[in-house]
């Protein structure tokens, strides 16, 4: 009867904690950072592996996939800790700056000083123009015939050169060194990493989507679980892991998979190449 009512007890618990984390935090954007990190970590460890001394990619990308994905784990881990400590602080009161204060401000307004300048300005030209007609400068030069301006034939353009002319006509032809003739080995490369990078895409969508089953449940199972794991005591939970790695396994799978195909074939048909850039430039679009 005890182990019935806990359990009953436990659906309802777990149901009302599911709610409050959801509509208390925004776990999809917060898998959306958990997954950027994973994929700097990948990259990190990718760079690393290369300066010890693993260039053979068949090797380091799945080895890459695996260190991501137990860098995964670990962020959920850390995740779980920053929930839990904030469940502890709710009950301390917290107040909240207004941001329209921070953007609130009196400007003062800075064009009435320009209009003196320019009055004193044209007062000192009326006034000097006064003695236009009068005796000094300005009568010397009434008297004198005015100078015949000289007509100097402006020179013809020069038509541009022939190199000019063929950048401006056929630039579109000179320009375009690019090329998308691909062999067979440089197709089957392109494939395999377009689908590669197809797969971590729709793992990552996958995850952001189900982020409020994945972690929700993660922090119940690592929360309140212990606490009636203790209270019913012929019942066993293996804890937040297994919860997660039977929610990611597949997507996991799916990406080791295709890593190391792509690295096995990049190791294969272009093996002087290290990385995914030198794949493109020497085997793909050489």
């Amino acid at each position: 009867m005890t182990a019935v009512s806990a359990t009953a007890g436990s659906v309802s618990l777990h149901d009302r904690f599911k709610n409050a984390i959801t509509h208390r935090y925004f776990i999809r954007v917060h898998m959306t950072i958990l997954l950027s990190l994973v994929v700097v970590s990948g990259l990190l460890a990718s760079k690393l592996l290369t300066l010890a001394g693993l260039t053979d990619m068949a090797v380091r990308y799945p080895l890459m996939v695996a260190l991501s994905y137990l860098v995964f784990f670990g962020l959920v881990r850390i995740w779980i800790a920053y929930v839990l400590r904030a469940s502890r602080s709710r009950g301390k009161g917290s107040s909240s700056a207004d941001l329209g204060d921070l953007f609130s401000g009196s400007g003062g307004s800075g064009g009435s000083g320009g209009g003196g300048g320019g009055g004193s300005g044209g007062g000192r030209f009326f006034s000097g123009g006064g003695k236009f007609g009068s005796g000094g400068s300005s009568a010397s030069f009434a008297d004198e015939p005015a100078p015949r301006m000289a007509v100097v034939p402006m020179p013809s353009p020069a038509p541009p050169p022939a190199a000019a002319q063929v950048r401006a006509g056929g630039g579109g032809k000179s320009s375009s060194g690019f090329s998308l003739d691909l062999d067979g080995d440089g197709a089957l490369l392109l494939i395999l990493f377009a689908l590669l990078v197809i797969a971590i895409c729709g793992v990552g969508a996958y995850l952001i989507y189900q982020a409020p089953a994945i972690l929700s449940e993660a922090a119940f199972h690592a929360v309140l679980v212990p606490g009636l794991v203790r209270t019913a005591r012929n019942s066993h939970d293996p804890g937040w892991m297994p919860v997660v790695f039977r929610a990611t396994v597949v997507p996991f799978v799916v990406v080791l998979v295709l890593a190391g195909v792509f690295g096995y074939e990049a190791h294969k048909r272009c093996p002087l190449a290290t990385n995914v850039h030198q794949v493109f430039s020497r085997c793909i679009f050489p």
